[in-house]
């Protein structure tokens, strides 16, 4: 595998045998080449939300305090009002009064400048500017009290690395793989106007297997640019040329044996 990737951005005669070779090692490339963008993409999302996670369950460990949900019902170790706030995003903050019982407006929300408020029977949230929407606690009776304390947080945090990562990457990988397989179909029927313009004879599956082989400069180039600190504008359009330009470079070596040498 690590040839064919080798060989898809470094010589147009690959794209010969890509055309040739049998659809199962085509399939076996994408699972091969999503595998590379979802390592890519798991390191930088972890080098980038990582700190960020970590310092947000430590900061939760440390100020919120001790709530005890139980029979519909919100105590607080910290009666009265308690406004916290994310340190590094100071906009998101929620206020904590398990003393009051009656309801919560926008208003309330706006003066103490909080996106959410939870109070001894409700959690109220700012759905969008101006708008509120409230969950009723005592509709959510437990059977038995419920502590979120800062056990509860290092646990949730465990639980984040263990079961939401895992999950994150392969949601990743499987969506990956099915938008390359996707593009490849688009990129196929462009493989047939070029394949024309080459006077060639390829089939559509045969353009169709160098389409995939084709989107890998342009998946390097992204697992690159998830490491970057700012955005590429018209990376999508970067993307589509470079694809277009290898696919264009094969189909021509394959069409043409005599404009490539066979690897």
């Amino acid at each position: 595998m690590l040839s064919d990737l080798l060989g898809s951005v470094s010589s147009t005669a690959a794209y010969r045998r890509f055309a040739a070779q049998k659809a199962s090692r085509t399939m076996l490339y994408l699972a091969f080449l999503s595998f590379v963008f979802t390592a890519a993409g798991t390191v930088a999302l972890r080098l980038r939300l990582g700190p960020v996670v970590d310092e947000t369950f430590s900061w939760l460990e440390k100020e919120v305090p001790t709530l005890t949900f139980s029979k519909g019902a919100v105590t607080s170790a910290a009666p009265g009002p308690t406004r916290l706030a994310h340190p590094r995003a100071p906009e998101v903050a929620i206020l904590i009064d398990t003393t009051r019982t009656t309801p919560v407006t926008i208003t309330d929300l706006e003066d103490a400048k909080v996106l959410a408020f939870l109070s001894a029977n409700a959690l109220y949230m700012e759905k969008e500017k101006g708008s509120l929407t409230s969950y009723d606690l005592s509709k959510a009776a437990m059977e038995r009290p419920v502590t979120v304390d800062a056990a509860f947080y290092r646990e949730a945090a465990k639980a984040l690395k263990t079961v939401v990562y895992p999950a994150t990457i392969l949601t990743l990988f499987l969506m990956f793989a099915a938008w390359t397989a996707f593009c490849a179909l688009f990129y196929a029927l462009l493989g047939l106007l070029f394949n024309s313009l080459a006077g060639g004879a390829l089939g559509f599956g045969q353009l169709f297997q160098m389409a995939v082989h084709a989107q890998t400069a342009s998946t390097l180039l992204r697992a690159v640019m998830a490491f970057l600190p700012f955005a590429i504008p018209a990376a999508g359009l970067v993307a589509l040329l470079v694809t277009s330009g290898y696919l264009w470079l094969g189909v021509r070596a394959a069409a043409r044996p005599d404009l490539a040498p066979v690897e």
